[in-house]
């Protein structure tokens, strides 16, 4: 009786573990096999730097332009993350640097130094980054992931689902994601993100495999409600020349 209580107490931390850790099996298969599908994992891993030119289109919900944009991008992933934005706006260039500590803000030949400016601007590359990095970065630690099933978007295309929780799942001020895959080549088809005032639904419409990693060479960005259904296309994006 003794062994089998000490038996029970050995193990019981294993399963509280594996309880709490917040990574069901199926999610954790799924995503493994997207990864796969977008050009493996020893592929990502060998990456170190890549650049593209990003086309930007924001909408009103009345279809009106907002905003465009035209930007050079790159990340470099190691030995450690920096990244730098550049673009034109009324004929100044703009520049965005991160070197790993530091964020800078060129505009022109003058240099930005508001620290709250700054701070948005580093979320701005982050943001910029956190997209670009799917599905690779799903198993990565803090990540929540629980299997959804099979399920069908709004345009009736049949999906297998994982919602994420990126950090806290008890934190209301918490993202939520929900990632939408083939269930036949489990390529990321969309994903779905619930901020603090609204949910958004991005498409990934085309692929580009220049680099042998299937990168997003055209995005649309829908505002939704919270079942997914279509409000009004809120942006576009066009990503070209991977390097």
């Amino acid at each position: 009786m003794k062994n089998n209580i000490l038996l029970v107490i050995i193990h019981l931390p294993i399963f509280l573990l594996s309880c709490s850790s917040g990574r069901d099996k199926e999610a954790v298969s799924l995503i493994e096999k997207s990864i796969e599908a977008h050009g493996g994992q020893l592929a990502w891993d060998r990456l170190q730097v890549f650049s593209m030119e990003k086309e930007s289109w924001l909408y009103f919900e009345d279809g009106q332009i907002e905003s465009h944009s035209l930007q050079q991008n790159e990340f470099r992933l190691r030995p450690y993350f920096e990244a730098k934005m550049s673009w034109e706006k009324d004929s100044i260039t703009h520049k965005v640097i991160f070197d790993g500590i530091r964020t800078q803000y060129l505009m022109g030949e003058n240099e930005i130094l508001n620290e709250g400016f700054l701070r948005s601007k580093k979320k701005d590359i982050d943001a910029a980054y956190y997209v670009m990095t799917k599905p690779f970065d799903l198993l990565d630690e803090g990540k929540n992931l629980t299997y959804i099933g099979l399920s069908k978007l709004s345009d009736g295309r049949s999906v297998e689902t994982v919602k994420v929780v990126d950090g806290d799942p008890d934190n209301p001020q918490t993202d939520i994601w929900w990632y939408f895959f083939d269930p036949e080549t489990f390529r990321l088809i969309s994903y779905k993100t619930k901020t603090s005032d609204h949910f958004s639904l991005v498409y990934n419409v085309e692929w580009d495999n220049s680099t042998g990693i299937f990168f997003p060479a055209k995005r649309e960005s829908y505002r939704v409600d919270s079942l997914g259904n279509h409000l009004y296309l809120r942006a576009e994006y066009a990503y070209r020349n991977y390097k």
